[in-house]
């Protein structure tokens, strides 16, 4: 009995943090779209998470210089 607690109490938590992942990046693509900011550096946390589990980026002259001397 205490294994199938645990295991329910495990499933909630794995399903919130899903929701909790996949609401962020909801309203961080929301944000993008609003304020039409997808070819600039990301304005907040929010978007700067949302693109790197996204793995969106923009290229900066600065990284793209280090990338190609690398």
């Amino acid at each position: 009995m205490a294994a199938l607690i645990t295991l329910a109490t495990l499933a909630v938590f794995a399903a919130g943090v899903t929701t909790g992942i996949i609401g962020v990046v909801t309203v961080a693509i929301h944000r993008e779209e609003h304020h039409l900011t997808l070819t600039s550096q990301a304005p907040d946390h929010i978007t700067r998470a949302a693109r790197r589990l996204n793995g969106v980026y923009v290229r900066t002259p600065a990284a793209h210089r280090q990338a190609a001397h690398a």
